[in-house]
């Protein structure tokens, strides 16, 4: 858990409500020693989400590419 200054907060808002996302949670210290806990009322989504483009293909019957061709665009793609 990182650990941010009340001057910090003040200074840079966004990069501590960042953190706070992505850690979960941080701490603000005030001058005197006191902290205080700052976090999101949600819960931060830490993974994106894809759809699953296999099951796709699956369901339209589509063929798996074999490593041969895979190779070959890989290839392609750099210029050999």
């Amino acid at each position: 858990m990182k650990t941010y200054t009340v001057r910090d907060l003040d200074r840079e808002p966004g990069a501590v409500l960042d953190a706070c996302d992505a850690e979960g949670s941080v701490l603000i210290r005030r001058r005197d020693g006191r902290t205080y806990s700052l976090r999101p009322e949600r819960p931060a989504q830490r993974r994106a989400v894809f759809p699953d483009f296999l099951a796709r293909q699956r369901a339209m019957g589509m063929p798996k590419i074999s490593k041969r061709d895979s190779d070959a665009v890989d290839n392609l793609l750099r210029g050999e």
